[in-house]
């Protein structure tokens, strides 16, 4: 089933975009955001659902709705990403996970950033988070687009999205982690085509790729305006770890400091990114040992060394939590009674978080 949203760009020179929302087995989800997708200001030239597997329900769920869905045998999000970026044929083109809201003036908005400033090659927006029943990082309780944009008229942000604000620095800055919002993305076509898209074969970190990459062509714009709503609910990705997850997010990390035919911008050495991929060295460690998988374990361990050469960092990332709650503890108590500096634990044991 294809079809093509009505109300094209008008006027020679204006810039054209496509949607791409990748979905898999979330029928529900993937017509509300959709939904959202046809209610913009400035209509989308092109709106592409991409369904990750030929069976997928949202192929049924959007008979009959004005947009192109073009299913792929069962191969992951970076695989429906890239379908739907090879697929489209506009200038520009965004990306919406299935289970997130556009904003209508989400598309006027980054138009008009393109417009007053034509040499942007990429950009996020900031966004707003709900969920049916709000909880202590959700802003507000909603379902639905509608309930949403009510919701906003008295919503009070509480998000911190400063990270999201690396224009200038976004290479150096997206090597410590990643600084983008992927259903706020806006990239154009042909950098985005030159980076490489996104890498397949990889369970997590795929969009941090991306980023990273055309980060080497150009610079991550932000606008400031919250321009999307982030769905939080129980199957949320990021809410899920697992030993292979852990093990793939190292590996990505790994290759940012591999020799690339991409440019590679100013940033700082290796050793200033200690405490970030400390981090995540102990989040891979701690699901593989709560699944008490002692081969990815150790796996993790020897991919760590290219981004983590000095042992006592891979020894702080290893440490139990409840030692690394004990040594915060202790630190804290210590500043107390004014001894910091003078007294610390041993390197191995301070806390990575820090």
């Amino acid at each position: 089933m294809a079809g093509v949203q009505d109300g094209g760009s008008e006027g020679a020179g204006r810039p054209t975009f496509a949607l791409v929302i990748p979905t898999h087995r979330r029928p529900e989800f993937v017509v509300q955001a959709v939904e959202s997708a046809l209610r913009q200001t400035r209509p989308f030239d092109q709106l592409i659902v991409v369904p990750d597997g030929v069976g997928d329900p949202a192929v049924a769920a959007l008979d009959g709705v004005p947009v192109e869905v073009e299913p792929i045998e069962r191969a992951g999000v970076a695989a429906a990403r890239n379908a739907g970026l090879d697929r489209a044929w506009t200038d520009w083109v965004c990306f919406l996970d299935d289970d997130d809201l556009l904003h209508p003036d989400y598309l006027a908005r980054v138009e008009a950033e393109v417009l007053a400033a034509p040499e942007i090659g990429a950009m996020n927006a900031t966004y707003w988070s709900f969920a049916t029943e709000a909880g202590p990082d959700d802003e507000f309780s909603a379902s639905t687009l509608d309930e949403c944009l009510e919701a906003i008229r008295t919503a009070v942000p509480k998000k911190d999205l400063a990270y999201l604000e690396i224009e200038g620095r976004s290479f150096d800055l997206l090597l410590e982690r990643m600084r983008g919002s992927m259903s706020t993305a806006a990239v154009r076509r042909d950098l985005l085509l030159r980076a490489g898209g996104f890498p397949h074969g990889m369970v997590t970190a795929q969009d941090w790729a991306m980023f990273v990459n055309v980060a080497r062509l150009t610079e991550w714009r932000l606008l400031r305006e919250r321009l999307a709503f982030f769905r939080d609910h129980p199957n949320t990705v990021t809410r899920s770890a697992s030993p292979v997850k852990g093990l793939t997010a190292l590996r990505v990390i790994r290759s940012f400091w591999q020799p690339s035919q991409l440019p590679t911008p100013l940033h700082r050495p290796l050793e200033a990114y200690r405490p970030n991929y400390r981090h995540v060295l102990g989040w891979a460690l701690h699901a593989c040992w709560r699944a008490r998988d002692l081969r990815t374990y150790r796996e993790a361990l020897v991919t760590a060394r290219d981004i983590l050469p000095r042992r006592s960092d891979r020894l702080r990332a290893a440490a139990p939590k409840w030692l690394k709650r004990l040594m915060q503890a202790l630190r804290q108590r210590m500043e107390r009674i004014g001894l910091r500096g003078r007294v610390a634990p041993p390197e191995r044991f301070r806390d990575p978080m820090t």
